[in-house]
């Protein structure tokens, strides 16, 4: 028997006579059941999000952990910078830390977690599904040398519980629990309260515990295109330094349009990235035991967070806390507070005294200084990308792209920049399929996505580029001179202009160039007179055909000085651009409710704008009305090709105007 076992049924049925009409989780039954012990029991949750040396003892042997299911009487311990997760059938999930050890085991009234060392975080999230058909509701008590700790899974709650040698702490970030000490000392504690135990004494802390942070450094590195350093106290703006730089608090830092930079704190793995056309300011970093912190203002833009892993990590702006270990996010600044889109793993919004949770999937919209976050589900980006290596991205001011796979539930993604995944841009968690992940100016991504047992489920990668420059002919003046022999104008995408060359007449004072089609003489279908020996025709006046055309000098008065010999022109449509050609709409064009798509796509393309396939005529040219979709408005080109990548080319438009 486990030397642990007689002190759990101590406190069982001592837990089993608290106060049953506490508004708080439910007291435990008075049957105990075995603490945990060596041997394959039944399945109690899941392992997964591992990082770091992670060990899992079962059945008396320590081998190295993987993702996949823990039984009654496994054992996980975690080294100096391991993490992992175990997650519950409810949604209810623990978030281990470095250093830890924990065993699992159940009775009656749900599921033990014997923890020996370590800090642990429970998190029971608003979209757990307590009873829910075929699912097993989790009661989950958290046994330490120094207490029971009951959490229950009817409400959402957050709940961190520390074990040293000499001393343990349980901190209640939101919900509430029962606590047991050894001594059979009943506790009840709610939001902002903590139980700290110390010599054998428990007592309840109704203030929130003030942990003292040493300053780091945080040092900022150009991503792409131009990033600049205002350092404090001064007014001029500076690129930032080819090797990076350390920042001072009070510094500015801001991208330019295209722009990308990162900034790393010291001694963490938590990584800050500014987009496009963002600017902060950094107030302070600081570090103490497993807690990092960094407190900028976000002045406009969008701030991306890769937050440590087993550690508890905040990232403090006016107005808002972001608390969480192991998750990626995006915070963008609003006209009137903030938008904060979670990618993986969860965080906790902090406003004041009040603690809203969000997981993976989800975006909460804050509104200013105070009160709850709107939650709602997070769409994927309007550009989406599925399995396969080599996707081509053109465009010019996207903020983010959508990779997806198929198959539901939990699953672990890493998004980087090398194919090695050395350079992660983002990983963690995710509970739908899909992530969304800013989209660089310039670059490549690699994408990889496995189940919490490691099997792969899906990868790729995708380069970024702006777009490249158009085969479009409309600027091209074709020269059409005066002769015998016929000229004839290849062009693609549409015709282009035309320009008539002559010779000069001395006595005329203007000449009149008139242009027939073949075989319909009685009617010039273009006419223009002009002072010199040029005529130009606008893009588009003449069409694909055959023609005729003549000048004829006239005198002052407009009298006609002698006869027009006729010159031959033909304009021939030839598709044979390589590539995919938009003629319209052009970024930065004024959104409406529709707008007109026009373009040529090559001879052996497919091509669909936002999803829905567009017809090609039998010169591979489209034109058609579409939808914009997204914030800005935008239209997605995606073109297939046989034996080569999709391309994708993304037009952004204006919003459209009151």
């Amino acid at each position: 028997m486990s030397t642990a076992r007689p002190y759990l049924l101590t406190l069982l049925l001592l837990a089993a006579s608290c106060d049953e009409d506490a508004a708080t989780p439910p007291a435990p039954p008075a049957a105990p059941a075995p603490a945990p012990d060596a041997g394959l029991g039944a399945e109690l949750g899941r392992l997964e999000g591992l990082s770091g040396e992670v060990r899992l003892e079962r059945g008396g042997k320590m081998l190295p952990a993987v993702a996949g299911p823990l039984h009654g009487g496994d054992a996980v311990e975690t080294g100096a910078g391991g993490a992992a997760t175990v997650r519950f059938p409810d949604g209810h999930s623990v978030e281990v830390g470095p250093d830890a050890r924990f065993a699992m085991g159940e009775d009656s009234g749900g599921i033990v977690m014997q923890v020996e060392r370590g800090i642990i975080l429970s998190r029971v999230p608003a979209g757990a599904r307590p009873g829910s058909a075929g699912t097993k509701k989790v009661t989950l008590s958290i046994l330490t040398p120094f207490g029971l700790t009951r959490v229950g899974s009817d409400a959402p709650s957050e709940v961190s519980v520390a074990v040293e040698k000499d001393a343990g702490r349980v901190e209640v970030r939101l919900g509430a629990i029962a606590f047991v000490g050894k001594d059979g000392q009943e506790l009840r504690a709610a939001q902002g309260e903590s139980v700290a135990v110390v010599g054998g004494k428990a007592e309840l802390v109704r203030t929130p515990r003030v942990v003292e942070l040493a300053p780091i450094p945080v040092t900022v590195r150009l991503g792409a295109g131009r990033a600049e350093v205002r350092p404090q106290g001064t007014v001029r703006w500076r690129p930032v330094k080819k090797q990076g730089e350390v920042l001072s608090p009070g510094d500015g830092v801001r991208t330019r349009p295209g722009g990308t930079a990162v900034l790393a704190l010291e001694g963490s793995s938590s990584v800050l990235s500014l987009g496009s056309g963002t600017e902060l300011v950094l107030e302070s970093a600081g570090q103490g035991g497993t807690t990092d912190e960094a407190r900028v203002d976000l002045r406009q833009g969008g701030l991306g967070l890769q937050l440590a892993q087993g550690r508890t990590s905040r990232v403090v702006l006016p107005g808002l806390g972001l608390e969480g270990s192991g998750a990626g996010l995006e915070v963008r600044r609003t006209a009137t507070g903030y938008r904060v889109d979670a990618f993986t793993g969860q965080v906790t919004l902090v406003r004041g005294d009040s603690r809203q949770p969000l997981r993976a999937g989800e975006r909460a919209t804050l509104e200013g200084s105070s009160g709850a976050a709107r939650v709602e589900p997070l769409a994927p980006a309007p550009l989406v990308l599925s399995t396969g290596d080599g996707a081509e991205v053109y465009h010019q001011g996207l903020s983010e792209v959508a990779f997806t796979w198929e198959g539901e539930g939990a699953a672990r993604v890493e998004v980087a920049t090398d194919a090695g995944f050395t350079r992660p841009v983002l990983t963690g968690t995710v509970f739908r399929p899909f992530v969304n992940v800013s989209a660089p100016a310039r670059g490549t991504l690699y994408w990889r996505v496995r189940r919490e047992d490691g099997t792969e489920v899906a990868k790729g990668s995708a380069s970024f580029a702006p777009e490249r420059p158009s085969k479009d002919l409309d600027r091209v003046r074709n020269v059409v001179p005066e002769g015998p022999e016929k000229t004839t104008i290849f062009y693609q995408d549409k015709p282009p202009s035309v320009t008539f060359t002559y010779g000069e007449e001395a006595s005329a004072a203007k000449y009149r160039v008139a242009v027939y089609r073949v075989g319909a003489l009685g009617t010039p279908v273009a006419e223009r007179t002009v002072p010199d020996t040029r005529a130009a025709l606008d893009a588009g006046a003449l069409g694909e055909g055959s023609y005729l055309w003549s000048v004829t000098p006239l005198s002052a008065s407009g009298a006609q000085l002698k006869g027009g010999r006729m010159n031959k022109l033909e304009l021939v449509y030839d598709n044979s651009v390589p590539e995919l050609v938009v003629a319209s709409p052009r970024n930065g064009t004024r959104a409406a409710e529709k707008v007109r798509a026009t373009g040529v796509a090559p001879v052996d393309a497919r091509l669909s704008i936002n999803g829905r396939p567009v017809p090609l005529d039998g010169k591979h040219r489209f034109s058609t009305w579409v939808e914009p979709v997204g914030t800005p408005p935008m239209l997605v080109f995606k073109m297939n090709r046989p034996g080569a990548p999709e391309v994708h080319t993304v037009r952004t438009l204006k919003p459209r105007g009151p």
